[in-house]
């Protein structure tokens, strides 16, 4: 997208000088960077600037938690691009039952990675903008907390909690537990500590 932009603008000061003189492939050079560089700035506008770890640090995640850190597994998907996600992962051999959906087949036991993860943060947000992303109206699943931030929302479909404190949003989950209140609980806790000392 970026070449054709700057092949565009190329060509279109190429046939706009008016042969006065001036050399025009250094005014399309000077052009094309101001074009790279405007583009640049909107692109990074829509990302957060920072690094997750600034919001979500592996001391807070097992302290949430109560794992090791030395046994964590970090991922960093994505990392510096819209959907990225800043995720711990602990191996501590819980397992859980996988539901089958033919009738007389016998239930499973599946294994599961314990985690603690952070995703869609927006550091340029505001209380309109979190609404809009979050959008309470139209989802059900979605139950109001008051004791996190500015606003936050629990969503009992995807498990996880939607958070807007001092002009930034976020998301968080724990899932640590078969217990889906346990799981729940962690999750608040994790928010309110990142509200508390980081925000």
């Amino acid at each position: 997208m970026k070449r054709l932009l700057i092949t565009t603008v190329i060509t279109l000061l190429l046939f706009s000088c008016k042969g006065n003189g001036q050399d025009p492939n250094n005014d399309a050079k000077n052009d094309v960077s101001n074009v790279v560089s405007t583009a640049s700035i909107s692109h990074n506008e829509l990302m957060f600037n920072g690094d997750y770890e600034d919001l979500l640090t592996l001391e807070m995640a097992s302290r949430i938690t109560g794992f090791e850190p030395s046994k964590a597994r970090k991922t960093h998907i994505l990392k510096g691009m819209i959907g990225e996600i800043l995720r711990y992962n602990w191996e501590n051999g819980r397992e859980k039952n996988k539901e089958t959906i033919t009738p007389g087949m016998k239930t499973t036991t599946i294994s599961c990675t314990d985690l603690v993860q952070i995703k869609w943060v927006d550091t340029e947000a505001d209380m309109e903008s979190f609404l809009d992303f979050v959008e309470p109206d139209e989802h059900q699943e979605l139950s109001k907390l008051k004791e996190v931030g500015e606003s936050a929302y629990w969503n009992s479909k995807k498990n996880h909690l939607e958070v807007y404190s001092n002009g930034v949003s976020f998301t968080v989950q724990v899932a640590i537990s078969n217990d889906g209140s346990l799981n729940k609980e962690k999750t608040i806790a994790l928010a309110k500590l990142i509200v508390t000392e980081k925000l």
